[in-house]
């Protein structure tokens, strides 16, 4: 029987980060809660730490997404469990969700990693009819993954910092030939930024309203993913140029602090030809 652990990241946490954790903490053996916070919420940190099966590894700083995963990983391992469950602060999942992911794992042995249906608290839409689907790339936030496969390829890309993270490993994953599969009938309730609904117009569109540093990760690290894929996933480097053009029409349209935006997208650029990576330095 697999042994499952789970991982939620912490970053100056809210109220609702308990009602989350308790979602599927149930659900799993362990659960590692990594406090990347740069200011002390002792409170909420408190509250989290007499939950049972909690095991609090505390930063006192902010080493970022894929230094959080790498360190839980590597404890998961010396722990002895198979499986990880990847969470961050602001998600829920639904009742089973480990469950019915783990059986999908065992039908293939080369299924790497497993994310839910994704449903956007402020941009809901149905899943689709068929109950998985193989996919290119899946955020980390609600996906479990073999602890065999972190073992095979290697690290989470700890000079990303945060974003693109996920489409790093998940590319990566599939370069050796596992398979990234969503199962659409589970379901995780997850926060993008701070996303409205705006009118474009006969369409609906949603800007995330990410604040301008998100915009510099974004940028830099985007196109560190395609030059590194550029070869072996095309039709996924075609895909994220697209995906950046509707963001940038987003923003200038729609948002606040256009100006502050785009000069962080470009020193952005900038760090990426310079091969400047890591925490951005103010």
């Amino acid at each position: 029987m697999l042994k499952i652990a789970g991982v939620t990241i912490l970053y100056n946490p809210k109220e609702d980060v308990i009602e989350n954790i308790l979602s599927y903490l149930d659900q799993i053996e362990i659960l590692y809660v990594i406090d990347n916070s740069e200011k002390i919420e002792k409170e909420i940190i408190q509250r989290i730490k007499i939950l049972n099966r909690v095991k609090i590894l505390e930063n006192l700083k902010n080493i970022g997404i894929a230094a959080a995963l790498n360190k839980s990983a590597e404890h998961a391992i010396i722990d002895g469990y198979d499986i990880l469950l990847m969470m961050d602060q602001d998600s829920k999942v639904s009742e089973n969700f480990v469950e019915e992911m783990i059986k999908m794992l065992h039908q293939d042995t080369k299924i790497g990693l497993i994310s839910p249906f994704v449903i956007h608290r402020n941009n809901p839409k149905n899943p689709p009819e068929a109950m998985f689907e193989n996919i290119s790339i899946a955020i980390t936030s609600g996906s479990i993954m073999r602890l065999s496969v972190f073992e095979d390829i290697g690290k989470f890309e700890e000079k990303l910092f945060i974003d693109y993270v996920d489409h790093e490993y998940c590319l990566r994953m599939r370069s050796h030939g596992y398979k990234i599969v969503q199962l659409n009938s589970v379901f995780i309730f997850h926060d993008l930024g701070h996303t409205e609904c705006r009118n474009f117009l006969f369409f609906k569109v949603f800007p995330t309203n990410h604040s301008p540093i998100r915009w510099y990760y974004r940028t830099r690290n985007r196109l560190y993913v395609r030059k590194k894929f550029s070869n072996t996933f095309k039709d996924y480097v075609k895909l994220d140029k697209l995906i950046f053009q509707k963001e940038l029409l987003k923003i200038l349209l729609y948002e606040r602090d256009k100006i502050e935006k785009i000069k962080m997208m470009i020193r952005g650029y900038i760090d990426f030809k310079k091969n400047i990576f890591g925490k951005f330095d103010c």
